[in-house]
């Protein structure tokens, strides 16, 4: 119960426990995305969360990984029942919901069932207090969600966002490493377009299209040491990544010969 408290003195203090809460989240939006996809049990029901997932919220728009198309045809006649959900639970923050078939679709998962390793009594203790600044009924989402955020500071921090994680990249990111739509930003971002993309999915499109310009030049390098008239090609993916990427140094060799033509 979250109401009760416990019995005696807490250590942590909410006005310190908050600040270090958005700090960790990456600022008050990230933790406001994270309520959003921990509230998704109670707003598709207990039999649904089992075999779907939230897996991002871009621009208003929350993408759902569902097994199947027919759990996608079936949701997608309850969009508008989900989205008012939302909106008694979230005014403004989701404007439309996408489901997608995943290429792993969730597993279902006994009640009963725990992971090996939750997090630690310290996580537990911030994300109560955390709940209980919350309205009542918020508080039972936002320790979850307090719950998750705290859990996930273990390991070293992810190559794409940076969040502390056991695998690498940590599991959002790989999903979104393999999503479409993230893709089809991440050839924008290469072809120097501005992306409509925010958060985890920016950052991942920013990595994509970081490798695939690093990749490209590579190939290219040695063709363009043998032929000058390949040299403006390769000059223009060193604008390109110099552009999404101007603190970052392009590779050596490539400097050099630009820095000859």
């Amino acid at each position: 119960m979250l109401g009760a408290g416990g019995g005696g003195p807490v250590p942590w203090r909410l006005k310190e426990v908050i600040p270090e809460a958005l700090k960790r989240a990456g600022g008050k939006e990230r933790l406001k995305r994270g309520l959003v996809l921990a509230a998704w049990r109670e707003v598709v029901g207990r039999e649904l969360a089992q075999i779907t997932e939230p897996v991002a919220l871009v621009g208003g728009v929350l993408l759902v990984q569902v097994p199947d198309p027919v759990v996608a045809h079936q949701l997608t006649y309850s969009r508008l029942a989900l989205l008012r959900r939302y909106e008694e639970r979230f005014p403004g923050m989701v404007k439309e919901i996408r489901f997608q078939v995943g290429s792993e679709a969730p597993r279902p998962r006994k009640e009963a069932e725990a992971p090996s390793s939750g997090p630690g009594p310290e996580a537990g203790r911030k994300a109560l207090e955390l709940a209980q600044k919350a309205p009542p009924e918020m508080r039972e989402a936002v320790a979850r969600a307090a719950l998750a955020l705290f859990g996930r500071q273990r390991g070293s921090p992810c190559p794409i966002c940076q969040t502390p994680s056991e695998t690498h990249p940590c599991p959002t990111c790989r999903r979104l490493l393999e999503a479409p739509w993230v893709r089809k930003e991440a050839e924008r971002l290469k072809r120097g377009r501005a992306s409509a993309l925010e958060g985890e999915a920016l950052l991942v499109a920013r990595h994509l299209a970081r490798e695939a310009l690093l990749r490209e030049m590579q190939d290219l390098y040695p063709e363009a040491l043998r032929d000058e008239a390949l040299r403006p090609l390769l000059q223009d993916l060193a604008r390109r990544f110099q552009a999404l990427f101007p603190k970052e140094p392009l590779p050596e060799g490539i400097r050099s010969l630009l820095q000859r033509s």
